[in-house]
């Protein structure tokens, strides 16, 4: 775990860590708070569930451009008019759905709430290069992602604390407060402050259009249902055998997987280039789920949830590499907004399809379906193309000279490559 220490000495880092954490608990707690809100007020699952999908849906949708904005205009100012016009509108959202008003109106705020989110996670993401050696980029990225796994347990365990003492609003109201107490953290910090910033004229798609992006999406999309199909069928299992309290768990073992291995993944040095442990990872994925298709008590699915959850966090963390690499000159924040938005259109995806197969053919087939989507990815893997338009691979000895050539060709300008300690120092 040396690679983590190092990564903790750094001031800057901690501090991009602490305020990045905070300020990305809304989305994992704004979505479920939403759906316990209209819930509260309408008593209707259904539109509970349209309500808090429409609040992810305009995350999502809108978020690319959000992420091009701020490769053009810096991270600083569009992260916190973002957090704030967000708080404004989830409050709004309240009112109007204690208010009882039409569920269109209420639908519309949350859908311009969820496309106001800071793309937080994308804009860490594009800073990582500037703060970290290359040698560390494993290390940041597989800490990203690990991260990322506790945000997605701690959110929900909030929400449920604030429950015990408030209505579903209130929980609402105190995600966007968190959310906005993050931001602030994260956007005054000097890292963030001297984001580079792109000269190009802004274009939605931009970062799309470039050799390998669009491919390393589709492959972000396609983990994205895996997970949401898998998710789905662990709950869906639990309920099938009349033991639906114990979903919770089920989730929480995959976690525990996934965080298992991307601790792992990230305190190693790795030979292979990125792009081929992807297309390794994409195949583990695979196999890792297999099991759970012939499980058949709880018993067996916990520690099979485990297995299913190992190979996810490394997974992701070779994306996020691979998005830095392959991302054009003053593009990366968009870039990584694209690989993030398709992720969850993937996961939407991935349940929405797991419940009609889940509902004709039994739990099985989302567990197949969660094995075949990996598959798929392995296939496209090739078509990720770096900056020049080559195959992105590796040769051993030769990974630190490739990641110094990829930072200066222009993912990051500047200080890049000085020293991140004097960098933290001036913060």
């Amino acid at each position: 775990m040396n690679a983590y220490a190092s990564l903790l000495a750094n001031a800057q880092v901690r501090r991009l860590v602490a305020g990045a954490g905070v300020a990305r608990l809304p989305t994992a707690m704004l979505p479920l708070a939403i759906l316990l809100l209209v819930v509260e007020t309408t008593g209707s699952i259904a539109a509970a569930g349209l309500i808090s999908g429409a609040f992810s849906l305009g995350r999502a949708v809108v978020s690319p451009s959000v992420g091009s904005l701020i490769d053009r205009a810096g991270q600083t100012r569009v992260l916190i008019a973002g957090s704030a016009l967000q708080a404004a509108l989830v409050i709004a959202l309240v009112a109007a759905a204690e208010a009882h008003l039409n569920l269109l109106i209420v639908g519309g705020i949350a859908t311009i709430a969820g496309a106001a989110s800071p793309p937080v996670q994308a804009s860490l993401r594009a800073l990582w290069p500037q703060v970290t050696r290359p040698a560390q980029r494993d290390a940041v990225y597989s800490f990203d992602a690990t991260s990322q796994e506790l945000i997605f347990i701690t959110g929900p365990l909030l929400v449920a604390a604030i429950l015990g003492i408030a209505r579903a609003g209130g929980a609402v109201v105190a995600s966007a407060v968190l959310g906005c107490a993050g931001v602030a953290i994260y956007a005054t910090a000097r890292a963030a402050r001297d984001a580079p910033r792109a000269q190009t004229r802004l274009s939605l798609g931009g970062a799309l259009l470039a050799p390998g992006v669009a491919a390393l999406a589709a492959c972000s999309a396609l983990a994205g249902f895996s997970y949401g199909a898998l998710s789905f069928g662990l709950s869906a299992l639990a309920v099938q055998l009349g033991q639906r309290q114990w979903s919770g768990l089920l989730l929480a073992t995959l976690s525990v997987g996934s965080i298992s291995g991307g601790l792992l993944y990230g305190s190693r040095s790795w030979r292979a280039g990125v792009a081929d442990r992807y297309r390794v990872l994409f195949a583990l994925c695979a196999v890792a789920v297999a099991p759970l298709v012939a499980v058949g008590s709880i018993a067996i699915a916990i520690p099979v949830s485990v297995l299913a959850g190992l190979p996810l966090a490394p997974l992701y963390a070779a994306s996020y590499v691979l998005t830095g690499k392959i991302a054009p000159r003053g593009r990366i924040t968009e870039a990584f907004t694209w690989t993030s938005s398709t992720f969850a259109l993937g996961v939407g995806l991935g349940s929405a399809v797991s419940g009609v197969s889940v509902a004709s053919a039994g739990v099985r087939a989302a567990f197949v379906l969660a094995c075949v989507a990996p598959l798929a990815g392995w296939l496209l893997v090739p078509l990720i193309r770096d900056g020049r338009g080559r195959p992105e691979r590796a040769e051993p000895g030769d990974r630190e000279q490739r990641e110094e050539h990829a930072g200066a060709r222009g993912h990051v300008e500047g200080d890049a490559h000085a020293d991140p300690e004097q960098r933290a120092a001036n913060d």
